[in-house]
């Protein structure tokens, strides 16, 4: 088998043979005579070394192999015009595709009137958002499978090769205590880090950045709760505390994707725990036109213009890459 003799060029007579029923059909279709596709499609055939076409005068039809081959052809056929089509959109300007990688939070709370503005100036860019834990975010910018990483900036997820990293801070965000309305609590004011250790509480999976700062907070604190029960997404911690099964901690941006009915949102006492929200690029790697552009609307947008949860601070970004 030779399959890596086979051009594109055979692969489309191929798959309009195969398309139109027939090397008649499809030789008015490409504009082409039944004997070049003939000769094509012999050939195709030799390559593989296994037949495509049951033809006769009157009877025509795909192989087994022959209706497999035609799939992988036009998998290979769509791929590899879409691809050159983003790369010629790419440089004739900002066109194309622009990958975000980012939190779940950020992509429901954070992201969606940016990407609402940076559409209306670059309507042709075509924008694809993949929310992940803080730590599948980082893998995917290692992997160069996206092209911003927007997620939490948290030194313990960069220990192993902290030099490999740019870090752009853009926002900082407090916590808050997530409390059933029923609760004690709920009508406080202000809730002390310290009142949480008689209490049970629902943690955050492992790969949240949310569960490595509330760690920290807890345990720097020597702050034991009664219980400890870790569910892994937002919506689940916010329904097993509006159950009662115990109290909660998360930042501004997580607080709208909790906001069901029977929880309240108390601010902590003393000073404020945080975390930081930002941009993280590998040191290596160059920005695509459309991550440019973005980046450059993320050090000009006026914060008014983001929603930011309370006690949130905008920092933006202080300059641009060139």
């Amino acid at each position: 088998m030779r399959i890596d003799r086979i051009s594109l060029e055979q692969l489309r007579i191929v798959s309009a043979i195969a398309e139109h029923g027939g090397f008649t059909k499809a030789a008015d279709y490409l504009n082409q005579s039944q004997s070049n596709l003939s000769r094509t499609a012999s050939l195709v055939e030799r390559h593989l070394g296994v037949k495509l076409f049951d033809r006769t005068t009157r009877h025509f039809s795909l192989t087994d192999e022959g209706e497999k081959f035609v799939v992988m052809a036009r998998n290979i056929l769509e791929f590899y015009t879409r691809e050159t089509n983003y790369f010629q959109d790419y440089v004739r300007g900002v066109n194309g595709v622009l990958r975000l990688a980012t939190l779940p939070s950020l992509a429901a709370t954070f992201l969606p009137s940016l990407i609402v503005k940076f559409r209306r100036e670059f309507p042709d860019v075509r924008v694809e958002v993949s929310d992940f834990t803080a730590e599948e975010v980082l893998s995917r910018a290692v992997e160069g499978t996206i092209d911003l990483s927007i997620t939490a900036i948290d030194s313990e997820y960069l220990r192993d090769d902290p030099d490999r990293f740019e870090l752009e801070p853009l926002a900082t965000e407090e916590f808050f205590c997530i409390v059933p309305s029923w609760h004690q609590f709920a009508h406080l004011d202000q809730i002390s880090w310290s009142q949480l250790s008689e209490e049970p509480f629902v943690s955050f999976g492992e790969s949240s950045s949310v569960r490595r700062i509330v760690d920290r907070a807890l345990y720097g604190k020597d702050i034991r709760p009664s219980q400890i029960v870790t569910a892994r997404s937002v919506s689940s911690v916010a329904g097993m505390c509006a159950a009662g099964i115990g109290l909660s901690a998360a930042p501004g941006f997580v607080l709208p994707l909790m906001n069901i009915q029977g929880l309240v949102f108390k601010p902590f006492e003393g000073a404020p725990i945080t975390r930081t929200i930002g941009i993280v690029t590998p040191k290596a790697k160059a920005l695509s036109k459309p991550a440019l552009a973005f980046r450059e609307l993320l050090s000009t947008i006026d914060p008014e213009d983001l929603n930011l949860p309370p006690r949130t601070e905008w920092h933006g970004l202080k300059d641009t890459i060139g």
